[in-house]
């Protein structure tokens, strides 16, 4: 998703997606693990992006 910008919007809801699919398909269902999946790699994603931030502003406050 390197693409499109991870907000925590985005994952709250691809979450709800995901519960509804589960809820409607079940939770083994070809729907549903893949929305898994993508909300996986949106919660990496968003976390990648905050260590990053985190460790530039560690870099930035070593010099203070």
């Amino acid at each position: 998703m390197p693409c499109r910008k991870v907000t925590i919007e985005k994952v709250e809801e691809k979450r709800q997606e995901m519960i509804k699919l589960g809820a409607i398909y079940g939770l083994t269902s070809l729907l549903t693990v893949q929305a898994s999946q993508e909300l996986d790699t949106l919660l990496n994603a968003l976390a990648s992006k905050r260590d990053s931030e985190y460790f530039s502003l560690q870099k930035a406050y070593r010099y203070f």
